[in-house]
C-alpha cells in the first residue's frame, strides 16, 4: 500500500491553515485498489463557503466545456459519416 504523509496546506484565499474534516476510503471503480480520501477545511467558515463557490463555478464551467466538445465532435463525425 503506497501511503503519503499528510501535510498541512494552506487555504487558497486567506492563506491560514486547514484543518482535518473527515476522511473515506473507496475502491477504484468499485474494486481492486482502496483509495483513502482527506477532506480539509479552512477555519474561517465564510472564506471555506467561498472556496465552495469557486470550486463549484469551476466544475460548473468544466462540465460545460466537456459538453461543447461532445457537441462538436459529434458534428464532426456526422459531417466525415455524410461526405463517405
Amino acid at each position: 500500500m503506497i501511503s503519503i504523509n499528510s501535510t498541512q496546506t494552506a487555504c487558497i484565499l486567506c492563506g491560514n491553515m486547514r484543518v482535518f474534516s473527515r476522511q473515506w476510503k473507496e475502491k477504484v471503480d468499485g474494486r481492486g485498489s482502496v483509495v483513502t480520501h482527506i477532506e480539509s477545511v479552512c477555519e474561517d467558515v465564510e472564506c471555506q463557503k467561498k472556496v465552495d463557490l469557486k470550486f463549484s463555478e469551476m466544475r460548473e464551467k468544466r462540465a460545460a466545456g466537456e459538453e461543447r466538445r461532445k457537441i462538436r465532435m459529434a458534428i464532426k463525425r456526422e459531417k466525415v459519416a455524410t461526405t463517405q
